[in-house]
């Protein structure tokens, strides 16, 4: 009984399985039939993707400091207020003519640094303010280095380069050398000019900056090859003065006042470059030979001061209106022993094929000698005379008073530019007594304290070593020699 109703069991669940297998044959044939009705065979399609051509990015030639133009500008600073408020871009303002003394005290040598250029160093030069940004060139005049694009070199070409004690002719082609070196070596973008200064006269190697091509660099070296060469021709040529200001200035100096190294570099200021070396061998146009003291005067004064003190002495007693004349008939009989004197030391050096000897003054020879000038007569009271000496030359503030507002006239918001200096000194001791030193009165002291103010640079060119005189003269044969020229003139 059991053994049937495991079989029936057996069986029916088998019976359960093959239904269940036909179903799923029944429903697998029937979606294929379904899949093979609908379904279309697509023709296949080739796609061909346009490929753009890639780039190479060229490796630029000049190095090139990239800066986005967001970080270039001044950010204002931002003030958390309970208010919405926009902060406005501050604008740098340049006062007009004649309003920066009144506006911020002018510089002066007392305590060292000054204020000079600290008004606004945030108007530097940069990559901003440039117009052409490839012609970055670095340029090593004499020790004083900078780089920049735009370059104006001003030099001495004054027979106060060419003096005795500073070696002569001989330092000068030091001056020519580096020159051809600066030029040389800068890139063809940099735009340069060269400003050649003797005494009043300034002559200009272009009226405007002009690109360092090999064409102008050639052009430029050649012109100033020429220059100081050959003594019997001293300074800038005949004709070669090409400068006159474009500006009236509202300055304490006469514009006939300013002369050498500050009427050169006023003609620099004017083109606007960046940079600007200065190479002179005085501060002003009148340096005294014992004591190194050098000044800028002034010629209307002087000539006052002058008419002045003769009056005065006309106008006293007997005895110092003698004294006067004494002073003034030994004064001229050494002036004519120097002219002997200088005359013959010439002779000697021409017969000796050297180069003749160039003076400061007349007088100059006689100190060379140990002579001494005799001292004039002293007024008892010196403001009776009317004058002071001290009105007849121009305070060093006043100088820089000049110069900063040349600067700021010209450059305004584009900023103060880098200013170096370089001084010839001769390869001996120089003869600055200490009294000029300590009292400030120097070319050298008074270049290095500008340097400082400007915050440039100043390093001496060091010329050659100090021509001796060929002859020892005194005053006596050069006398006599003029008396028995002056015999035999009369007799012939």
């Amino acid at each position: 009984m059991e053994v049937q109703k495991k079989k029936r069991r057996i069986a029916n669940s088998s019976a359960a399985v093959i239904s269940i297998a036909i179903h799923v044959v029944v429903l697998m044939v029937a979606g294929g039939l379904v899949a093979m009705k609908y379904y279309k065979k697509q023709n296949a399609v080739f796609q061909v993707e346009e490929q753009k051509p890639k780039l190479e990015r060229r490796k630029l030639q000049m190095p090139v400091k990239a800066q986005p133009f967001v970080e270039q500008m001044s950010k204002p600073k931002s003030v958390t207020t309970s208010r919405i408020t926009a902060n406005a871009p501050q604008m740098v303002n340049i006062p007009e003519q004649g309003e920066y003394v009144r506006m911020a005290p002018m510089p002066t040598f007392k305590a060292g640094y000054t204020n000079f250029v600290q008004m606004d160093r945030t108007l530097e030069f940069n990559s901003k303010y440039r117009d052409v940004s490839f012609g970055l060139s670095s340029v090593d005049f004499f020790g004083t280095r900078g780089k920049a694009e735009k370059v104006v070199v001003v030099v001495d070409a004054s027979k106060s380069m060419l003096y005795d004690d500073r070696g002569g002719i001989e330092s000068y082609l030091k001056v020519h050398e580096d020159l051809r070196s600066v030029i040389g070596n800068m890139r063809s973008a940099t735009l340069f000019n060269i400003v050649l200064f003797d005494e009043e006269e300034v002559a200009l190697f272009n009226p405007a900056m002009l690109p360092a091509t090999p064409t102008a660099k050639t052009n430029a070296i050649e012109w100033i090859s020429g220059i100081n060469t050959n003594l019997d021709l001293v300074g800038i040529p005949e004709g070669t003065a090409n400068y006159r200001s474009k500006k009236n200035y509202d300055i304490p100096m006469a514009e006939n006042d300013i002369s050498g190294w500050l009427k050169g570099f006023q003609a620099a200021v004017e083109q606007k470059p960046e940079i600007i070396f200065v190479l002179s061998a005085e501060w002003g146009n009148v340096t005294s030979v014992n004591y190194g003291i050098s000044y800028f005067s002034r010629s209307d004064r002087l000539k006052e001061y002058q008419v002045k003190r003769l009056n005065y002495f006309l106008e006293q007693d007997d005895d110092l209106l003698t004294d006067w004349e004494a002073y003034m008939a030994e004064f001229d009989e050494l002036r004519n022993a120097a002219i002997k004197m200088l005359e013959l030391e010439n002779q000697a050096r021409f017969e000796a094929e050297l180069q003749p000897k160039l003076v400061r003054d007349w007088d100059e020879i006689l100190y060379d000698n140990n002579v001494e000038l005799p001292l004039p007569p002293m007024a008892e009271e010196p403001l009776e005379v009317g004058m002071l000496p001290s009105e007849t030359r121009y305070t060093l503030d006043e100088v820089l008073e000049s110069l900063f507002v040349m600067v700021m006239d010209n450059y305004r918001n584009r900023g103060f530019p880098q200013i170096n200096f370089v001084m010839l000194q001769g390869a001996g001791p120089t003869a600055n007594s200490r009294e000029a030193t300590a009292s400030m009165m120097t070319s050298d002291i008074k270049f290095k304290n500008l340097a400082k103010m400007v915050d440039g640079r100043f390093r001496y060119l060091k010329g050659q070593s100090k021509i001796n005189n060929l002859l020892y003269q005194t005053v006596n044969d050069a006398l006599s020699l003029l008396y028995e020229q002056n015999m035999s003139e009369e007799e012939f």
